[in-house]
């Protein structure tokens, strides 16, 4: 604990206790372009030939509100099928706008990934649709990544034979945890081996399995989450994410019940040497870090969160998802303006976006050591003299060390905790060029 505490307080010197992952653009500096202005340059921007992308596709609906979920999710059951079908609807006339844009729909696709919400609480005739029309309209091949996140109640024998059907070869399984006390307190029903049980069916599929895990969860020991990843480790999962316990407008209850509604220095520092200990631990058992929170054995490649890495575009699809086409950001509407509009009305009329904007230079100048943050690896020989001087004391606080090989730095535990106070560093750092 004391090399933990050391970490911490050498990170502590230079940024806030409660830091935070890095922040999407239009979150920092606003929505320049209208709806309108922003499809116009995307739409300009894709006509111009380039290279492979990745496709985010977001997909809002659960079943059932977890009282811990941050996120915003429209619940299936307490509305009517209207809602998902209206949802679809407007999302396939999306998707089919899209493709109106032929150098677009020509560009080979790296990976589909489904986001959430659950996204297989659409149900699977309309999830099917989704995935048939993306298929016909985008440039996947049989090479492409489809990838989906989920629960693992949701990995019915019935669920697997319907995503197999679709050629999907990955599934992120929002586990949580697997200690049955804390099980109840998120509100999850499955038992430990149930879990396990779905894991492996999946696994035994040869799909790409990763899950996720929560500290910073109220009663939660070292010992708790230790157990947690040496069972899944077991299990052979090939990827790993620990996630903190966030705060947000949506589980504002939750936290407060459990004594989280504010989390001093002390609290911090405890949830830190979970992050600490967890991540020592997934090293010690053959996984290395390949995105800020995510640890993968040889088999996860995490397409979809690596996409900047290879330099890929990220065309995102639905309401509140955010996509990047060549130096332009755009983010969608949010769900209740995004369903608004006329459902029978031609692909091209109207823009499903909430706006967007052009990259400042700065900014385009900064993304290759952001992007290298982000991904956990970042490697001197592409950046300029003030960024290696950044790193190196980056290096100097704990948040970056060396790699085996000596020629790039890795992103420590506590470069995990503070990297979107690093990432916002980096952006400083450009713009005062």
């Amino acid at each position: 604990m004391t090399a933990v505490g050391d970490v911490w307080d050498r990170a502590r010197a230079l940024y806030p206790a409660d830091a935070h992952l890095p922040q999407p653009t239009w979150a920092t500096r606003g929505l320049p372009d209208g709806p309108e202005a922003a499809w116009d340059s995307v739409a300009r921007i894709a006509g111009v030939p380039a290279g492979p992308l990745s496709v985010y596709v977001h997909l809002p609906f659960c079943e059932t509100r977890c009282p811990f979920c941050d996120c915003h999710a429209t619940i299936v059951p307490r509305g009517t099928r209207e809602d998902v079908d209206r949802y679809a609807a407007m999302l396939l006339r999306e998707i089919a706008r899209w493709e109106l844009l032929p150098s677009l729909a020509e560009r080979p696709v790296t990976t589909v990934h489904f986001g959430g919400g659950t996204p297989l609480a659409l149900g699977n005739e309309v999830f099917a649709a989704i995935v048939s029309a993306l298929r016909d309209s985008l440039g996947t091949h049989v090479r492409t990544e489809w990838a989906l996140e989920t629960t693992s109640r949701l990995l019915t024998d019935e669920h697997l034979e319907l995503l197999a059907g679709l050629g999907f070869s990955r599934v992120h399984v929002g586990v949580q945890s697997l200690q049955p006390e804390l099980r109840r307190i998120l509100g999850r029903r499955e038992r430990r081996s149930e879990v396990l049980s779905r894991i492996a069916a999946c696994l035994e599929r040869g799909w790409v399995v990763s899950a996720d895990l929560l500290y910073g969860l109220p009663g939660q020991s070292v010992a708790m989450l230790a157990e947690d990843i040496e069972l899944l480790a077991a299990a052979r999962v090939d990827g790993v994410s620990l996630y903190h316990l966030n705060a947000g407008s949506h589980n504002t209850h939750f936290m407060e019940m459990h004594g989280l509604g504010h989390r001093d220095e002390a609290r911090l520092r405890e949830d830190f040497a979970l992050l600490a200990e967890g991540a020592a631990l997934l090293e010690s058992l053959g996984y290395r870090k390949n995105h800020v929170t995510h640890f993968a054995r040889e088999r996860d490649r995490n397409l979809y969160s690596r996409h900047a890495v290879r330099g890929e575009d990220l065309l995102a699809l639905g309401s509140s998802a955010d996509g990047v086409l060549g130096p332009y950001f755009y983010r969608h509407a949010e769900v209740e303006e995004y369903v608004a509009g006329d459902t029978d009305a031609s692909p091209a009329a109207g823009s499903p976006l909430a706006g967007g904007g052009p990259f400042a230079a700065a900014e385009m100048r900064a993304r290759p050591l952001v992007v290298q943050l982000m991904a956990g690896e970042v490697k001197p020989d592409c950046l300029g003299g003030e960024a290696l001087a950044l790193c190196e004391r980056f290096e100097g606080a704990g948040l970056l060390e060396r790699a085996d090989d000596s020629t790039s730095w890795r992103l420590t535990t506590a470069g995990t905790w503070f990297s979107g106070a690093m990432c916002a560093e980096a952006w400083a750092l450009y713009a005062q060029e």
